[in-house]
């Protein structure tokens, strides 16, 4: 990146955050450090159309006028610089997106209010870090950024990544971290060493509704199998007792 926040330092910085106070100061250094003039994150774990209805980022540092009109217009829906990020593993840019593009309504009026702000380019990505989470995090900068190598644009990728891995969930609200009645059910059933097929015949449920509530529950518990699942259950005061 162009600051001079190495990835030992950002790791040091994030092993330090205990609340959303200190990962907003850490996220904010890291679009700071990109050389972007605005950026925001967004968690898209209930998919684009939840998105358009519900649009609220996890941090944002864009101009207000700029997120009302996204909000307001479903943008969400539409927008060619989060379709293109959702499906590249890699970083796009905005004026490659926008090449030979012809926006809809919506989307040309979000491209002349970029314009009016002062925004010339940008860099768009996802962001995979847990089972059941996806995140979108976008930078703007006041500037051309053709000479910002594929080296530089990955590191950015990766600094957002080991942010959100480790301190992503500070960032969340508190309701969305907490299990709901019927996953904190399917927790439990993990715990008893029943399998998928089972929870869904003692639940009543689909293989597919079990396959989501399994990686939601992890995702909010910040697991990554059955028996890590059970442990920070029991540790958050979860029941296990059938």
């Amino acid at each position: 990146m162009r600051g001079s926040l190495s990835t030992s330092d950002l790791a040091a910085r994030i092993a330090g955050c205990e609340d959303k106070e200190t990962a907003i100061a850490v996220l904010a250094g890291i679009i700071a450090d990109s050389g972007a003039t605005y950026g925001f994150l967004y968690n898209f774990n209930y998919g684009v159309k939840s998105a358009a209805e519900r649009w609220t980022p996890l941090f944002s540092t864009f101009p207000a006028e700029i997120s009302s009109y996204y909000s307001v217009m479903r943008c969400a829906t539409e927008d060619p610089y989060m379709r293109a990020a959702l499906s590249s593993t890699a970083p796009v840019r905005f004026l490659d997106v926008e090449d030979g593009l012809e926006p809809c309504g919506a989307i040309s009026g979000l491209f002349a209010l970029l314009r009016a702000n002062g925004l010339a380019d940008g860099l768009a990505m996802h962001v995979s870090d847990k089972p059941g989470r996806l995140t979108y995090f976008c930078l703007a900068f006041d500037h051309a950024i053709e000479d910002m190598s594929e080296f530089e644009r990955r590191r950015i990728q990766a600094c957002a990544e080991m942010f959100m891995h480790y301190a992503g969930d500070l960032l969340e609200p508190e309701s969305a971290r907490e299990l709901s009645p019927k996953e904190r059910e399917v927790v439990a059933c993990l715990a008893r060493g029943e399998s998928n097929k089972e929870i869904a015949r003692r639940l009543g449920l689909s293989i597919s509704t079990v396959n989501t509530l399994v990686n939601r529950s992890f995702a909010k518990l910040g697991v990554n199998n059955r028996t890590e699942a059970a442990i920070a259950a029991c540790r958050t005061g979860l029941s296990l007792v059938a």
